[in-house]
């Protein structure tokens, strides 16, 4: 049984943020038309605030099943490692044998970046102002995304470690330090850490903004407020995870300021069952939880590559 690795620098080699972006239109257009198959994703909870998570899916019936297995350690940051480790598995489509093992962190960070942006292609398309609020792999992908669908905008990181301003000069941003007045100045902003309580406020938010959080992927981690969401349209990526598993949702409808009914996800934007009718002063929500549809897509496009340049390394597991 012989399998193919890609490492990292495999995967940074072939999956391109423009390329991450066409995987993420795919999977969420298909998870919109109700083609891809996607179970509810595994959460085992760990000490010191950590989580293992597993995410499968197929992005059609017939196709490989494709199974992400990792955690989000934020005790790392004391270690010297990052928060997240993962690893992908692809099984082959007709005989379920073992096909492929990929670096699953490379590939979390370009399909969850591609995700929020095209999401941003489709709520808020002229934004110019983009403010990047963290200081991890997650805000270094964003802003890289930013730079294919937002091309024109003036790009804005805010980080509580000079890791701020080495990520600002190497991704053609710049480093703030007041976080209150870049907010109230952005017209997108983009949460990318793994907080359990708010990082913004929900003052601070004009009208007009668009909020993102990526880091609100479980229940009890809530960087975004709560209240934000009851006076704001909520879109989320997928929204049976959401209802259950993002934090800021999970709150907001327990205390009954968010209709659940109200909440539409990517793929019903995308294949257009739903539509958001904005106004210029509305504040828009997105929230993304991540889902192993995403995985698949890229997985799909990444193993293509791979096969076709002979990338990586064969390894008979037999």
């Amino acid at each position: 049984m012989t399998v193919r690795i890609l490492s990292a620098t495999d995967v940074r080699g072939i999956f391109t943020p423009r390329l991450a972006l066409e995987s993420q239109r795919e999977a969420f257009t298909r998870l919109g038309a109700g083609e891809a198959v996607q179970p509810p994703r595994l959460l085992v909870p760990g000490p010191d605030s950590s989580v293992s998570f597993c995410y499968s899916s197929r992005i059609a019936p017939d196709a490989p099943a494709v199974s992400k297995f990792g955690s989000v350690n934020p005790a790392n940051a004391t270690r010297g490692l990052g928060a997240v480790h993962s690893v992908i598995t692809v099984l082959d489509a007709e005989t379920g044998a073992p096909r492929a093992i990929i670096n699953g962190d490379s590939v979390t960070e370009l399909r969850t970046s591609a995700a929020t942006t095209l999401a941003m292609q489709q709520v808020a398309p002229s934004a110019v102002n983009v403010l990047v609020v963290g200081t991890g792999a997650q805000a270094r992908a964003h802003l890289a995304a930013f730079a294919v669908t937002h091309p024109g905008a003036d790009l804005q990181v805010f980080g509580r470690n000079p890791a701020a301003a080495e990520i600002a000069a190497e991704r053609g941003a710049t480093a703030t330090s007041d976080l209150e007045q870049a907010v109230r100045n952005a017209d997108i902003v983009v949460l990318c850490t793994s907080s359990l309580t708010p990082v913004i406020e929900d003052a601070w938010v004009t009208d007009g903004t668009t909020v993102a959080s990526v880091g609100s992927f479980a229940p009890d981690r809530v960087e975004l407020p709560p209240s934000l969401l009851a006076r704001s349209k909520a879109v989320v990526d997928y929204r049976p995870s959401a209802l259950t598993d993002s934090g800021p949702v999970v709150e907001a409808i327990a205390s009954g300021s968010v209709d659940p009914d109200q909440i539409i996800d990517l793929g019903s934007l995308l294949t257009g069952t739903a539509t958001l009718d904005r106004g210029e002063t509305d504040v828009i929500t997105y929230l993304s939880v991540g889902v192993g549809v995403q995985d698949a897509a890229a997985a799909a496009v990444i193993l293509a590559a791979a096969e076709e340049r002979d990338a990586g390394t064969r390894a008979d597991l037999g």
